[in-house]
Formats: structure tokens, sequence, C-alpha cells
């Protein structure tokens, strides 16, 4: 019985060494962890620092981020809570929350989801009259744009988020989205409205999901129903006969496309498929048009999804993305490229395109200055002449560095649409 309880405590105290071992050798294979993390900085060597405890605190963290074979130990303790507790981590990065009937949600989303804050009425009304602006100067040089509003996980099933997250009252309160839809539509900005629609989709009679278990965007489905929106209103817009992808049917498998499990990857378990869920998929027939356009998107991450499905199917000629401002994606296919903002000619850059479009409210968006009786984005005075538009000027002064302001660039961790 000895031997082996010796034979144990040795294989035990070679376990604990392996961590060591890997640190000085790098010699044993580990795994990564998904998601983005902050480097934590080395602590602050001194008396001072070790007797008030931030040198100690400070290397605690420093060591958690370096330890060996961090990626496979951080994977075995997820996986082991969520097996006997049905727990996600709770990580300092983007936190994934797990819901009724294995939806999962992005704490952000729920978090906006349940605020009580309303963003000040005339704010809402200054972007939208200045949406309508950039609207009216594309149509002069015979641009359509058109503005997308993509839908929260969060808004659109209410009803699987965990208990601890659901608020009382919060159907009743009156949301940023719901203020900011009136003004766009009272000053005729061309609109995509994924809310509204996703509710009206949702309430069909055996609609498959539009959100899969363990993505934050919307699944493929959804995105493809969007997409035929779309097209259906650059029709309208444009007067043009466009190439479209119609919905025939839709197709549930394990099939995971595109960010389909984008929260299963950050929660860090050895089996992210087992948060994945069921997968719907569109079945679709492309019907040629005799005009294929050239687009401009500009939005966040729930414009790949969109763009992604429309590649496949070749919907254009030739398209853009640009994302947060911060890189650009192209089709046909390219290396994504650095977008430097203060090189960057807009208008020039949309000259020729059918239609240019994005998502609206993003957190943390430029703010234009207090009006003068001249006008600086009022939604009572909009300037007949664009160059008399100050808060258009003062926009196309931010992307050609001219001038600058604390919420240009944006940030993409702070995007968040607030409904």
């Amino acid at each position: 019985m000895k031997p082996l309880l010796l034979v144990a405590a040795l294989l035990f105290c070679l376990f604990l060494a392996l961590p060591l071992v890997q640190m000085a050798t790098g010699r044993l294979p580990d795994v990564p962890l998904a998601g983005v993390e902050t480097p934590t900085a080395g602590p602050a060597v001194g008396a001072r620092a070790w007797w008030n405890g931030t040198m100690q605190t400070d290397f605690d963290a420093w060591l958690a981020q370096r330890v060996g074979l961090r990626g496979a130990l951080v994977r075995t303790a997820n996986q082991i809570r969520y097996v006997l507790f049905r727990e996600l981590p709770k990580r300092s990065g983007t936190q994934v929350l797990l819901g009724r009937e294995g939806m999962l949600y992005e704490k952000v989303y729920v978090d906006a989801y349940n605020a009580n804050g309303q963003r000040p009425a005339r704010e809402l009304a200054n972007v939208s009259a200045s949406t309508k602006r950039l609207q009216d100067r594309l149509a002069q040089d015979g641009i359509a744009f058109l503005l997308v509003i993509a839908p929260s996980k969060a808004e659109i099933y209410p009803e699987f988020l965990p208990p601890e997250a659901d608020v009382a009252g919060r159907p009743a309160r009156r949301s940023n989205y719901e203020n900011f839809i009136e003004h766009l539509r009272r000053d005729g900005v061309h609109v995509v409205d994924g809310h509204a629609l996703f509710q009206e989709w949702k309430r069909e009679p055996g609609a498959p999901r539009l959100f899969a278990n363990g993505g934050t965007h919307w699944n493929e489905y959804g995105a493809a129903r969007i997409v035929a929106e779309i097209t259906r209103r650059l029709r309208d817009l444009t007067g043009k006969d466009l190439p479209t992808a119609e919905i025939v049917g839709a197709v549930t498998n394990r099939t995971i496309v595109g960010e389909d499990n984008d929260l299963g990857e950050l929660a860090n378990l050895w089996s992210p498929r087992l948060l994945a869920g069921p997968q719907v998929h569109p079945v679709t027939e492309v019907r040629p048009g005799a005009h294929v356009p050239d687009l401009l998107f500009v939005g966040d991450s729930f414009v790949f999804t969109l763009t992604n499905f429309m590649d496949r199917h070749g919907l254009y000629r030739k398209r853009n993305t640009y994302y947060y401002y911060n890189r650009e994606y192209f089709w046909p296919a390219a290396p994504n490229a650095p977008l430097d903002k203060r090189q960057l000619d807009l208008l020039a850059e949309l000259q020729g395109r059918d239609v240019t479009r994005g998502e609206s409210d993003l957190k943390g968006h430029i703010k234009g200055a207090e009006e003068s009786d001249k006008g600086s984005g009022s939604a009572a005075y909009v300037p007949p002449d664009p160059k008399d538009d100050v808060q258009l000027s003062y926009a196309l002064d931010l992307l050609r560095g001219v001038k600058t302001d604390a919420a240009f660039p944006p940030n993409p961790d702070q995007a968040v649409l607030n409904q």
C-alpha cells in the first residue's frame, strides 16, 4: 500500500510542477484561449508597495496571465464547472451569461436591455437629423443610403434570459431604440429596422430561431432575411433590377457557420460545441438582376454575417467594409488592411457606388457642439447648402484629421446598440 501512495504522491507533485516546467522551457504544448485580454504589467517593487499589499496583488494578476499551461488549466476548470454546476466563468473581458434552454447572452447587451437611463431627446434628434443630411448629400451624387439597425438578442428573446438578469418592469419602460426610431421615421431616413422585423418574424407560426444559442449576432437564417429586406429596399430606392437571394426554406442541423458560436467559444471549454445548440440555415435561390451593384458597408461586427452571405451569393460586383473605421475589408477577396481615417476622403470614396449603409446609435458616438442660431446639428435647423452644415463639415474634418474628438475614432469595446 505504501509504494502505491508514494507513486501517487510523486505523480501529483509532478503534475503540480508541469506549469513551472512549461514556463521554464516552453516545450510543453498548451492551447490558446478565445477572447481579448489586456496584458497585465509587472508589479511595482518597493517597501511601500509591499507594505500596502499592491505588490502582492499585482504579482498575483501578472502571474495568473503567464503561468505555464494556462490555457489547458483554464479550459479544464471551466469544463468541470459547466458539467457539474451548469455555470460559465466570469471573466474580465466579454462576459457570457447562460440563460434558459441553453441560450447564451453577452452581458453588455443584457445590461443595455435592463438599463433605466434614457439618452437625451435632443441628442437622438441631432443624430437623426445629421443622418438625414448625410443621406440627402449622397443623393445629390446619385448614391443611395440605407441605415440598418441590428437587433439585440436580449431584446428579441428576453424570455430566455437567466433569472438573475430579468429585471421586473423592464417591458414597461420605453427604450432608446423606440425613441430613436421615431426621429428617424419623422426625418425620412431610409431604415431597415432589424429590431422590428425580428419581432415580427419571431411571431410567425413555426418560426425558426433568428439567433443561434451560442451566438451574440443574428444567425445565418436571420441575416439572410435581413439581406432580402435590404435588397428589396435598394431596388425601391435605386429603381434598378438587383440580384436577390430568395429564401425558399430552412434547415436545422449542427453545422456552425461564421459567428454562430462566438459566445460558446468565449466560454473557453474543451468542447465549446456543447453550447452551440441547433443551427438554422436558409435554403436560397439566387435570382440574377440586370444591375449588379457596388456597395460600401460602414458598421460593427453585425455586418460580417450579412457580407459573408452576400459574398457567397454574388449579390454585388464589388464590396468594401469599414469596420469601425479601423480596418477595411474587401470583396472580391483581398487581405484586409488598416484604415487611416486621416487619409480618407469619404465623399470621394463613395463616388460611383450604388449605396452606402451602416448601423445606428453606436455607444460613444460623436456629439455635436452647442447650437447657435446658425445651427450645428439642431433638428430645427437644416442648412439648405451642405457647405453650411456645421456638423457634416465637422465629421469630414475628423475623417481628414483636421480636427480631433474624444469620441473619434470609436472604441470597438464600447460599441453597443442602445435599445
